[in-house]
């Protein structure tokens, strides 16, 4: 369903989660007011989403390999990220709290993260067709050297309450 127009009568719910989605919503503030609109009063609207320090290893890692891959078109974090999300939120609801998840991945195997690489958004896959095995002899590599690469996780979630008079 499109959250820029949700087919629920006003107060239908106590809560609203949006999980890592805002950043590809076109209109947020049109979005965020329909569902401030579905809240009932009192209701908590919950949306997560990641900075801009988030995974930045695996962004490194590619560029060291080849400095013109890039993993994704769009900054997403730029669009609506833990170090704007707050001030766009509050400008629908009247308080607002942001809450980090201290998290970190450990990887000791490549392939997973060879995976992951190839199923992001940027040109990676065209950049890294003709040279798979090179670059997954990079990652083990990598690995080795260190026993594990640790990936910085920067995700949280935005606790919203109340409405903003409009």
């Amino acid at each position: 369903e499109d959250c820029q127009k949700l087919s629920y009568d006003p107060d239908s719910f106590d809560g609203v989660i949006a999980n890592h989605v805002l950043f590809y919503v076109k209109n947020l503030v049109k979005a965020l007011r329909e569902i401030r609109r579905v809240l009932r009063p009192g209701g908590i609207f919950y949306c997560s989403t990641y900075g801009k320090e988030h995974m930045k290893e695996i962004t490194l890692l590619v560029q060291e390999f080849d400095p013109r891959i890039t993993l994704s078109q769009v900054a997403l974090y730029e669009l609506f990220g833990l170090e704007n999300g707050q001030a766009v939120l509050e400008e629908v609801f009247e308080k607002v709290e942001k809450v980090i998840y201290d998290d970190q991945l450990v990887v000791d195997e490549a392939e997973p993260l060879l995976d992951y690489i190839l199923s992001c958004h940027g040109n990676q896959s065209e950049i890294l067709s003709q040279r798979q095995l090179e670059f997954k002899r990079f990652l083990r590599k990598k690995i080795r050297e260190k026993g594990g690469l640790t990936i910085t996780k920067m995700a949280g979630v935005f606790v919203c309450r109340g409405y903003r008079q409009q």
